[in-house]
């Protein structure tokens, strides 16, 4: 020991003087009558011990330092014989569990504690793991582990893993094959999945780290082996695909285990399983052939073609058929991944896909397997995909063949079959050039790249040897007359596979540009061919996509200037323009399915001068910048065009809002986008556009702001003015844009301008008209809409539009007083004289809304102290009117959207006002508003949509009304609360409803005979949440609710219903309701009556009702009698 003490004070690092230590308390442990055998009272002994060997340091004359590191050596030694006594102590507990019944009590805790102990690794000793792992497999020797509970197992399990993980080198120096025979005992008997989950990660360690021998391996095997195929019970905690992954993780850990591993895998894939079986079987041997090393797939390769190549050829399961395609296909670019001499047939990989390859050619030209032909297609485009190697050679098996092959087809059948084939390889040789190149372009070593161009080179020379008859074949398919739809479908694939193709080790096309220009003269001319079958001119748009999004030039030169060739310059509707409509509308759909469903995949051959749009745009731009054009065009020159000049502008919008989708999912890849200029926004251009041709800066001519200038929406041929509709959409258009993930806050084009222009108004009263910048007072005059004009109240929907776009940060950026703005459409929309239309009157309570919700408008004073809440309440107060009350409910759903304080005063006003015998009905149905969905005030929009806005309206309104609706004796008023409550249930969350049926059941059923259909449908739709989580309410008011059903229901030429088509659907949806949740016994006292209702129903004008009361009526004729 003294020696050992001298040692610590020499040594100079911490790893030396652990060392130290760990060897002098192993001596100890490990000496036959010391500290081990000795047990607590030895202890002592020790440490006195170690104190006097350190006498000379820590006495006398010592130096500082030496004392110093004389005193750790202390500390460090109690430290370890703490930890030493205590696994001893611990371990014995375990190793005798089997014998002293005292100690399987706490085994868990035991279990937990040596592994906190094991995981202080500087004061845990190596040895004591193998102590710890001897006193565990001591368990399944002396009792059945199945004795203990499943926790206690985990526990023993999870110390034997921690063990595993922190001390290997030293288990197997010392145990050997003992801690392998221990595993595997532990394993015997075990069930529980998620003690079969750290048992497999166990036998993976030790497959990936022990370096089994044989015999051990096959121990092993066994031993997980016939857990395979795991399906664990559903009462796990566990999902199932974890445990199956784990599983497959044990037998794909160690090549030595493949000699057990395919053979009882492809026995299993033989025998007589279910589906789900035979998938675990297919994942695990596709699992094995990736993991394995490339001699032993190879080894095993052709046994496991010969046990699936019947499967793809014969099988009637095409997920089977997929599977085993897959696994072909995974040994092929397993033995791909090796670097092989092309020039010698005899290497692993060739051994391979050349024998497969020449098995399938053999069947692709004998007559008496042609059911076998496109199966066998389906296996050879899994070789081609595998690597270039594997491409080639099966291009030099199989094509001069079929291309021979081809000149001798006779029938359609064949002809078509082929084409199909020729298709699966021509696919695959496109797929695996793709995917080398992209490989060649990563961070390679010079020999890995030298190697993998020659293979693409080699490869391209292949094939490009066959390009001829390739052509050949294809525009011979297309051009006979004879061939039928299929297979032209299928021959306009193949000419878009052969003029995508390119030689990839060089990027140059495969065809010449005639050739090329052929295939796309072709594309289009089919497209465009409405004579053609719509399959035909489908398939051709969705080549063009694939063509146009690598070729841009191409898609801009032919395709786009071919498609708006086709547009017509105006309909004649007065003649019967529907057929030219639906043309004009199909024609925009594939070309947005040509330009806007992908990105662009390359740049121009020669980029176009000042363009500051990333090259992924290049198609959706050119596309736009057309459909805009004729969209201004039809404007200037065509009167009486708005449906055509609809479908043009949705046409816009929705190519804007397919290709920003499309963008965003190029960047989910990980295909960002960088814009030379950050201060550039892509979609501005657009906006920009449609606004100057849809707006024009005008002068007052009469009233109090003659003669001051304003924006106003624009004339158009013969004196027509723009359609609010169309408005409406560029204004979508422009909220779309504002709102897109490609505008920051740099490029915001609307504050920006705003930002460079701080002496003009803003670009929201402006909206980008260039005359109207420099016009002063224009942001008043642009509020200020009472008495209109009408052409300058629609240009309020623009406004809005601009302001729903921006984000709530922006209040300072929009250059405009959120108060006096919102004040302004206050009045504006309640005055009376205003001469607009419904969609500009809408805007204004839009724009209200969004100022209050979004910027806070509410919460800034004006100048006489007043709130804008006070300037409304007084309103209602002093002016009452049906848009007075209109606004009224805008503004408090806005506010209770937000959750302002005013909300609750506006709500009360708006309940208080339901009594009005005026304009009660009116107030009552404005409630709807509160809750109503909002095209503009939305979380899309940047809104503020609390979702606590449901519990306050309800505790705000609910109680008032019914209390009113159950005193009041004025009809009117009842019928008033009762359209109020309908119009706030309507759109409250089902919880809301269920927690509250009690209150509410009642009030909804007595709603659903009120005067106004609205609330009569919104109170069915209200039942039918509420009845089957309330039975017992339903079976208290069943005659009542059968009784107000059936007068809904029953609509004769004598007695009409007083419910629509929809509200007698809803009725019958109700009494449907009835059987599946109210006793047998009360309906059966009943079903007489309904049945005589639902034959009525049987009879309505309504094709919708009578299907519903026919499912209705089986349902009530199926209910069974219960006898007394």
């Amino acid at each position: 020991m003294a020696s050992g003490v001298v040692e610590f004070i020499a040594a100079e690092t911490e790893a030396d003087k652990s060392a130290v230590v760990e060897r002098m308390i192993s001596s100890m442990a490990l000496c036959p009558a010391s500290f081990l055998r000795a047990g607590a009272e030895t202890h002592p002994q020790v440490i006195t011990g170690i104190i006097t060997d350190l006498g000379p340091y820590i006495d006398g004359e010592a130096s500082m330092v030496d004392c110093q590191k004389a005193l750790v050596h202390v500390s460090v030694n109690i430290d370890v014989l703490l930890v030493s006594v205590l696994v001893e102590y611990l371990a014995k507990r375990i190793s005798e569990a089997g014998d002293v019944q005292i100690y399987r009590a706490g085994l868990q805790e035991v279990a937990k504690s040596l592994m906190t102990l094991s995981q202080m690794t500087k004061k845990f000793l190596k040895p004591h793991a193998t102590l710890i792992s001897e006193a565990v497999f001591e368990l399944p020797e002396k009792m059945t582990l199945r004795d203990f509970p499943i926790a206690t197992r985990l526990s023993l399990l999870e110390l034997l893993q921690c063990l595993l993980d922190l001390y290997l080198p030293a288990l197997k120096r010392s145990m050997g094959p003992k801690f392998v025979d221990g595993v595997v005992s532990m394993a015997s008997l075990e069930k529980s999945p998620s003690c079969l989950a750290i048992l497999f990660k166990v036998f993976e360690k030790l497959g990936l780290e022990w370096d089994p021998s044989p015999s051990e391996c096959e121990e092993m095997f066994g031993s997980f082996f016939r857990y395979f195929p795991i399906t664990p019970s559903s009462a796990t905690n566990l999902p199932a695909n974890d445990l199956k992954f784990l599983l497959q993780n044990c037998f794909k850990s160690n090549n030595n285990y493949a000699e057990l591993a395919f053979d009882a895998i492809l026995e299993k894939l033989d025998s007589d399983v279910s589906a789900n079986v035979k998938n675990d079987v297919f994942d695990a041997l596709c699992g094995c052939i990736e993991t394995y090393s490339i001699p032993v797939v190879s080894r095993y390769s052709l046994k496991i073609w010969d046990s699936l190549k019947w499967e793809i050829w014969n099988g009637e399961n095409e997920d089977f058929v997929n599977r085993a395609l897959v696994t072909v296909g995974a040994i092929a670019k397993s033995l791909g991944k090796q670097r092989v001499d092309w020039n010698d047939p005899s290497n692993e990989c060739s051994k391979f896909i050349g024998h497969v390859a020449k098995e399938c050619n053999e069947i692709l030209h004998d007559d008496s397997k042609k059911r076998f032909i496109l199966r066998s297609g389906r296996i050879l485009s899994k070789l081609v995909m595998s690597s270039p190697y594997g491409s080639t050679l099966v291009t030099r098996i199989c094509l001069p063949g079929l291309i021979t092959l081809s000149q001798a087809l006779t029938t359609l059948s064949e002809k078509t079959r082929f084409i199909e084939l020729m298709n699966l390889i021509l696919e695959a040789h496109f797929e695996c050039g793709k995917l080398e190149y992209v490989v060649l372009q990563q961070d390679l070593q010079p020999e890995d790249v030298e190697y993998r161009s020659r293979c693409l080179a080699a490869m391209d020379d292949s094939f490009g040897n066959f390009r001829e008859g390739l052509v050949e074949i294809y525009f011979g398919s297309m051009s006979d007359a004879s061939s039928d739809v299929p297979i032209r479908k299928l021959a306009i694939k193949g000419l878009t596979f052969l003029a995508r193709m390119i030689t990839f080790s060089n990027q140059e096309p495969l065809l010449s540009e005639f050739e090329r220009g052929t295939v796309l003269s072709k594309l289009n001319e089919t497209a465009l061919d409405f004579n053609q079958a719509v399959e035909l001119r489908e398939v051709s748009v969705s080549c063009l996509g694939s063509i146009s999004v690598e070729d841009p030039q191409a898609f801009i030169q032919f395709t786009l200037s071919n498609f708006m060739s086709m547009f017509p310059d105006a309909l004649d509707f007065k003649a019967g323009a529907e057929s030219g409509l639906s043309r004009a509308i199909w024609l925009l759909d594939s070309l947005i399915d040509i330009a806007c469903t992908s990105t662009c995949k390359a740049e121009l051959p020669k980029p176009i001068p000042n363009v500051k749009t990333h090259w992924k745009f290049r198609l959706f731009d050119a596309m736009q910048a057309e459909l805009i054009e004729k969209l201004v065009e039809s404007i200037s020159k065509h009167s009486n065009q708005q449906p055509y000049q609809m479908a043009v502008l949705a046409g816009i919008y929705r190519a804007l809002e397919t290709f920003d989708k499309a963008l965003l999912y190029d960047e989910s890849l990980g295909n960002k986008w960088e814009s030379l200029d950050p201060t550039f926004h892509p979609y501005a251009w657009i906006v920009t556009n449609l606004f100057r041709r849809c707006i024009g800066l005008f002068q007052h001519q009469e009233g109090p702001l003659k003669p001051s200038w304003y924006v106003g929406i624009n004339d158009v041929v013969d004196g027509e003015v723009l359609d609010d509709a169309f408005v409406t959409l560029i204004g979508t258009i422009a909220t779309y844009v504002l709102r897109s993930h490609t505008t920051s806050d740099k490029n915001n084009f609307l504050l920006k301008a705003n930002d460079e222009h701080p002496e003009e108004p803003s670009r929201i009263w402006t909206l980008f008209n260039f005359g109207a910048h420099t016009r002063s007072g224009l942001a008043a005059s642009q509020q200020h809409l009472r008495g209109g004009p009408p052409r300058k109240c629609s240009s309020i929907i623009l406004s809005t539009a601009l302001v729903a776009g921006l984000r709530k940060d922006a209040r300072e950026r929009m250059k405009i007083q959120v108060h006096e703005t919102a004040k302004s459409m206050i009045l504006n929309a309640i005055d009376m004289e205003t001469k607009c239309s419904r969609e500009a009157r809408t805007s204004m309570l839009q724009l209200m809304q969004l100022l209050v919700n979004k910027f806070g408008a509410d919460r800034t004073k004006f100048e006489d102290s007043k709130y804008l809440h006070d300037i409304m309440i007084e309103l209602v107060t002093t002016a009452p009117s049906p848009r007075v009350y209109q606004t009224l409910a805008y503004f408090s759903a806005a506010a209770l959207a937000a959750y302002e304080p005013c909300t609750t005063q506006l709500i009360t006003l708006m309940m208080e006002r339901i009594s009005d015998p005026k304009y009660g009905r009116k107030i009552a149905q404005s409630f709807s508003i509160l809750l109503a969905p909002s095209p503009v005030m939305s979380e899309a929009n940047f809104c503020t949509l609390r979702p606590l806005r449901f519990g306050r309206l309800y505790s705000l309104t609910v109680d008032y009304l019914v209390n009113v609706w159950r005193s009041s004796g004025d009809r009117e008023v009842k019928e008033s609360c009762l359209i109020a409550l309908g119009s706030v249930l309507r759109y409250m969350p089902a919880k809301n409803l269920q927690d509250n049926a009690a209150q509410i059941f009642s009030v909804v059923l007595a709603g659903t005979e009120v005067a106004d259909n609205s609330t009569k449908e919104a109170c069915m739709n209200i039942m039918i949440v509420l009845m089957p989580g309330n039975p017992s309410l339903v079976e208290e008011h069943l005659d009542s609710v059968i009784n107000r059903m059936t007068e809904r229901t029953h609509n004769t030429y004598d007695c009409p219903s007083d419910a629509t088509v929809e509200g007698r659907c809803k009725a019958l949806e109700v009494l449907a309701i009835l059987p599946s949740i109210v006793r047998t016994e009360l309906l059966i006292k009943r079903r007489n009556g309904v049945m005589k209702e639902l034959d009525v129903a049987l009879d309505d004008c309504s094709r919708e009702v009578r299907a519903r009361a026919d499912k209705s009526k089986m349902i009530w004729f199926n209910l069974v009698t219960i006898e007394a």
